[in-house]
């Protein structure tokens, strides 16, 4: 290592451990001397293993090319807030946006690159907060201004009373589970209103902590606290218009009398101030819990319930609009396909029908991201033709079906099939059996053919999907295939 970097990591070290982002640094041959605990966790990858090596026998699947460490140590090149798409150790792909810099020693030499990466699964969480649903779903096929896809019936008349409902500048109170949809129906609220020219303000009162509340919702006045400034709350910000509270449930109770003052005389003060404030705000509320719920585990005054639940809309769950999931997976690949360079046109009958088959609790927030998984997986032709669903989510119930035989068997046909053991008593269901037989066929093409590639190959799997089942059937490569 170079001994005006040795000096500088002397120096630094104990600083650059303590930022809670991935950071690494490189020396000129690009080799890791530095590598903090965070770019473990993001890597799955042990600090000593890193320390010491070249980069790329650490990610044996980027070049010189295409890390960008390596082209800022080589080519001095500089990189501001990139967004990067990788697979770590483990091989899951990670998402991040970093910031890369040569380092140069006082004769302008290079000595090596640091990049500071921020994990964008963190960002995506309050992203999810406040980004509107509408984005990811525009398509051709809308029924509204909103962005609402949906060629449901039960979906369709809820639309419809949402415009009636928005002409009336009642508060509202819309229930569904998570991913549902709240927020674009709480944007087609305020659209259709006649405050559709003034502030659409959203507050997830489940994101912020209860000693912030107040001021982030009043606001606040020079000297109410240590460090406190003149500032509008968000209900001041949304006066003339629309302040969307999603999640409900989660508002302090220490604030629910205070907000149904403010809705019952029009007037607030800011935090720190005796002085009244006068505003004009339509309040829609969200939750992903029943207005009983709510009232049995005592989250919610019920004063406060009944001020704000005059206008009431129950969205179903994706489960019950089955129909509208090809429409909304054909959206949403849309939407993302530019990870594929818009290769992918199309989704698979049998994918298809798999995705009508799942029971989605995480609705169509959920249905994005394994679209958006499957997609950075599927390495070639232009139709997905698998899907990755969640390991742990709970299988979805087997439909009643009256009993078929059958009149006839092809006898040639029949003895071209392999041999599968039936479990006629009922130890294992179809899927289970189906799973075990795929296994078994894996492992027997893996020990004949070794070479990952050639195994896909000859399988007929992109090699991303062959290591994913790989993964989750427990099958390792060695010198032969190992059954663990």
């Amino acid at each position: 290592m170079d001994e005006q970097l040795a000096s500088a990591l002397a120096i630094f070290s104990e600083f650059l451990d303590s930022i809670p982002q991935p950071v690494a640094i490189v020396d000129s041959a690009g080799h890791y001397v530095y590598y903090n605990e965070e770019s473990a966790r993001l890597d799955d990858y042990k600090v000593e293993k890193a320390l010491g090596n070249a980069l790329l026998d650490v990610y044996p699947q980027m070049d010189k090319h295409s890390s960008t460490l390596l082209q800022s140590v080589y080519k001095g090149k500089r990189y501001h807030n990139k967004y990067q798409l990788y697979f770590n150790a483990a091989g899951k792909p990670v998402h991040q946006v970093h910031t890369t810099l040569p380092l140069n020693d006082r004769n302008g030499r290079i000595i090596g690159a640091i990049e500071m990466s921020r994990d964008l699964s963190v960002i995506s969480n309050l992203h999810d907060q406040f980004v509107d649903l509408q984005q990811r779903l525009e398509g051709e096929h809308s029924y509204n201004d909103v962005g609402i896809l949906t060629c449901d019936p039960a979906m369709q008349k809820l639309i419809h009373q949402a415009n009636r409902l928005a002409k009336t500048d009642v508060q509202v109170l819309i229930y569904g589970e998570t991913g549902t949809g709240k927020e674009l129906f709480a944007r087609l609220l305020h659209s259709q209103s006649e405050r559709a020219n003034k502030p659409f303000m959203v507050l997830n009162c489940a994101a912020l902590p209860e000693p912030l509340f107040e001021s982030a919702l009043f606001g606040t006045v020079k000297g109410a606290f240590t460090g406190a400034e003149d500032r509008r709350g968000i209900l001041e910000t949304a006066n003339g218009g629309t302040l969307f509270l999603d999640e409900l449930n989660s508002m302090p109770m220490a604030i629910q009398g205070k907000l149904l003052r403010a809705l019952q005389e029009k007037t607030f003060s800011r935090v720190g101030s005796s002085a009244e404030c006068r505003v004009d705000v339509r309040i829609i509320s969200a939750t992903n819990e029943s207005p009983q719920a709510m009232l049995d585990a005592k989250k919610i005054r019920p004063d406060l319930l009944y001020r704000l639940n005059v206008g009431y809309l129950v969205i179903p769950p994706l489960r019950e609009r089955v129909n509208d999931i090809p429409l909304l997976a054909q959206a949403l690949l849309k939407k993302n396909g530019k990870i594929t360079g818009n290769r992918v046109k199309r989704i698979s009958n049998a994918v298809m029908e798999r995705l009508q088959r799942h029971h989605w609790p995480g609705n169509v927030r959920m249905l994005e991201n394994i679209i958006l998984r499957s997609l950075i997986l599927c390495e070639n032709g232009d139709e997905l033709n698998f899907i990755l669903l969640e390991d742990d989510e709970q299988p979805v119930p087997a439909r009643h079906a009256e009993a078929a035989s059958l009149q006839e068997v092809d006898a040639p046909m029949a003895a071209a099939l392999p041999a599968v053991a039936l479990a006629e008593d009922g130890s294992q269901s179809f899927d289970e059996q189906v799973e075990a037989f795929e296994r078994g066929l894996l492992i027997q093409y893996l020990s004949r053919y070794p070479n990952l590639s050639e195994a896909a190959r000859r399988c007929g799997l992109p090699r991303a999907t062959l290591q994913y089942k790989m993964k989750k059937y427990g099958i390792k490569l060695a010198h032969s295939v190992v059954d663990a």
